[in-house]
């Protein structure tokens, strides 16, 4: 690893660590030539004193006994490294390499810590009220969900909300019979996006739809719509005991489906859907499975084009004409 300080190498100043009265001598592969020996003893007592910057007396009569061992010749027939892994060329380990180092940045100054040390707030400075849905028991911290899901204040609020269903249930323990009030409701931006949620309250019903409306913002999903109104080609979906049935319409053909689907289909943006449900008609089942079959059985046009090697305009015009 290269030393990104400025520590001397020993090596390449092998010469100067010989006696101060000896001759000049002529050295090839870039070593410098000394005319005098008045310069031999001022690079020699510049290069010690540089030594005891960084290391302390006793190492510093190492590195001078290790570099007088060096002679002119074994300087001029030594081999470069060639190992894969390592730099081969000789220069100061204080130059900054853009191959070998580490790139720089602004983390990498010390003297600063790597992490604003956060600032404590001036006294009469008060921080900002949190934003309500609504002045209801079932509204929610706008502030709170904008910090945890990264949406908008905004979006959040123009989301639709719907209450699927809400009862009471009770739940058998050692101590009794526990009541509690069960609420699913669903939200969407009637643009492709929809998400489902489940709250649970043992004394108001109000703070079950509030957790709801809660979760349900938290597991927003993107339901992909042909042309912005309808779904891409028939789905059949099995949730539980759900057989659901789903298939595209023309445009202006509207809504013929299921009174929990058709909540789903105005909060997601879908305008013309038919669709039957077999077996289990559970309100809680049918919208799980109809969101989890909007969102996860499409075969969008894309995608089939894709892997039967056409165009996308020949794709819509073989299966999706209407």
């Amino acid at each position: 690893m290269r030393l990104l300080t400025s520590v001397p190498r020993a090596l390449p100043r092998a010469i100067l660590a010989r006696p101060a009265v000896a001759a000049p001598r002529t050295l090839s592969m870039g070593v410098r030539r000394y005319s005098t020996e008045e310069e031999l003893k001022k690079e020699r007592e510049a290069h010690i004193k540089r030594l005891e910057k960084y290391y302390p007396p006793s190492q510093v009569k190492s590195i001078l006994a290790a570099e007088s061992m060096v002679t002119p010749e074994m300087w001029e027939n030594r081999q470069e490294n060639l190992t894969e892994f390592a730099p081969i060329y000789t220069s100061d380990f204080a130059k900054y390499h853009e191959l070998y180092d580490f790139p720089q940045h602004e983390w990498l100054d010390k003297s600063k810590p790597w992490q604003p040390i956060p600032e404590r707030i001036p006294p009469g400075v008060s921080l900002e009220p949190d934003e309500y849905s609504g002045r209801a028991a079932s509204a929610i911290n706008i502030t709170k969900l904008e910090q945890l899901t990264g949406l908008s204040a905004s979006y959040i609020k123009s989301l639709s909300v719907r209450q699927i269903t809400q009862k009471r249930v009770v739940n058998m323990t050692r101590k009794g019979k526990q009541p509690s009030f069960y609420s699913l409701a669903i939200v969407g931006d009637r643009n492709g996006h929809i998400g489902i949620g489940e709250g649970r309250n043992a004394m108001q019903p109000s703070k079950a739809l509030s957790q709801a409306h809660w979760n349900a913002v938290k597991n927003l999903v993107y339901i992909p719509r042909f042309e912005n109104r309808t779904i891409y080609g028939k789905i059949n979906h099995k949730y539980h005991s759900v057989l659901l049935e789903l298939r595209p319409a023309p445009p202006g053909h509207g809504l013929r489906v299921n009174h929990v689907i058709y909540e789903i289909c105005k909060c997601a943006g879908i305008k013309d859907l038919t669709g039957n449900v077999g077996r289990s008609r559970n309100p809680m089942n049918v919208a799980k499975a109809t969101i989890e079959a909007l969102s996860t059985k499409q075969s969008i046009i894309e995608e089939i084009a894709a892997s039967r090697g056409k165009k996308i305009i020949d794709v819509t015009n073989t299966y999706y004409n209407f």
